[in-house]
């Protein structure tokens, strides 16, 4: 028998042997299974447990003695598809972990040219910078949108505009929490907008352009500007990766 596709499915050369002993031999004690699989006795419990714990095997006491059973082989479709529930799991939870990790990354490469602005007059002197740093015909991303105060969110709205006046593109990426803010943004001239998943939320909103990167926290009305281009480079190719799987 071809065993192959059991091997890709994630069972051992020796779990495959236990299994297939015990679907000839049916419900059995640990040793016919040992003669049938050619398996180590002293392996045997321990890969009747692994077997069990993936649902392909079960056990029944009868007059105080240990019996095993396999599993119908359909179960192992069944298996398959828990797998495949779990690794949707994972990659959801890794999903919501990407931007802290590849923000952690990034920051290794940052140097020494880092401003920090406060308030709103702080606003305007970093975000001027976009616009004094970029010509007509550029574009730039604006990562992760989430909630404004009323007046910074004016000020964010006023400020799309002037740099759609002066033919400066952007595509910004929102959390659909701030649904609100980005259809406000939808009409501006060359503005593109997609939308996150909730669970995808941060705090903080990351403006990338040329090799800096403003760090905008609109809710305390702080902003770091960074310049890096390792910084930049790293979150534009992730910038471009969630904007392909925003809707």
């Amino acid at each position: 028998m071809d065993t192959s596709s059991l091997r890709n499915i994630g069972l051992t050369d020796s779990e495959i042997k236990v299994y297939l002993a015990l679907l000839d031999l049916g419900s059995t004690t640990k040793g016919p299974i040992v003669d049938k699989s050619k398996v180590a006795s002293s392996k045997i419990y321990e890969l009747l447990e692994k077997l069990t714990q993936k649902g392909l095997v079960s056990t029944i006491i009868r007059s105080g003695v240990k019996y095993f059973e396999s599993a119908p082989p359909k179960r192992l479709l069944d298996y398959i598809k828990e797998k495949e529930e779990n690794l949707k799991q994972q990659e959801d939870q890794l999903q919501k972990l990407l931007p802290e990790l590849e923000l952690k990354r990034s920051m290794a490469g940052i140097g020494s040219e880092t401003q920090v602005f406060k308030g709103m007059k702080g606003a305007k002197t970093s975000f001027d910078d976009i616009l004094n740093e970029l010509k007509k015909g550029d574009g730039y991303y604006v990562l992760g949108i989430s909630k404004f105060t009323p007046h910074f969110e004016r000020f964010v709205i006023n400020f799309h505009k002037k740099r759609a006046e002066l033919g400066i593109k952007c595509k910004i990426i929102v959390n659909e929490l701030a649904k609100d803010i980005g259809k406000k943004l939808e009409p501006i001239r060359l503005t593109g907008v997609k939308y996150l998943q909730k669970e995808l939320f941060t705090p903080v909103v990351f403006i990338i352009y040329k090799d800096k990167t403003l760090i905008s926290i609109g809710l305390d009305e702080i902003f770091i500007q960074i310049k890096s281009n390792n910084l930049s480079q790293g979150l534009k190719a992730y910038a471009d990766y969630m904007w392909s799987i925003g809707k």
